[in-house]
């Protein structure tokens, strides 16, 4: 079974550099407990303490972490995001459940032609997925 459990590439994020200023529009595309990885479109040096959000889902901080990697990916970059110990493994896994709810709003729409707002579709992947969910998150 895979450690990490994979999003879609149309999920957007944004990615600070908590040393500069500005921040980076992302994609996220792997999420698990000790972290995330996403597509930016400038470099970012490995060691270097970020801040990301999702602001599809929320406009606060979703989380913070180091690069632990960064690697050039076509015309973008690949970062390996270590998240900081403690509160914001929690919130990635918060991260994770909700990209995945949007994830499945987006496919009912494309595959059914059923149009859900975001606590209808909530309520149908917290019926179906919830269970095999926090199996993945907790290791099981």
């Amino acid at each position: 079974m895979r450690e990490f459990v994979r999003h879609p590439s149309d999920i957007h994020m944004d990615v600070k550099v908590l040393s500069e200023p500005g921040s980076r529009r992302g994609h996220l595309h792997d999420v698990s407990m000790a972290g995330l990885s996403c597509l930016v479109a400038r470099e970012i040096k490995p060691g270097s303490k970020i801040e990301f959000y999702v602001p599809s889902i929320t406009e606060e901080s979703s989380g913070r972490g180091t690069v632990m990697w960064c690697r050039p990916k076509r015309e973008k970059f690949q970062l390996g995001i270590q998240f900081n110990p403690g509160k914001d493994a929690f919130r990635a896994r918060i991260v994770e459940q909700l990209c995945q709810i949007e994830h499945y709003r987006r496919e009912v729409e494309e595959l059914e032609g059923r149009i859900l707002d975001s606590d209808e579709a909530a309520e149908e992947w917290i019926a179906r997925y919830a269970a095999d969910f926090d199996r993945l998150f907790s290791g099981e």
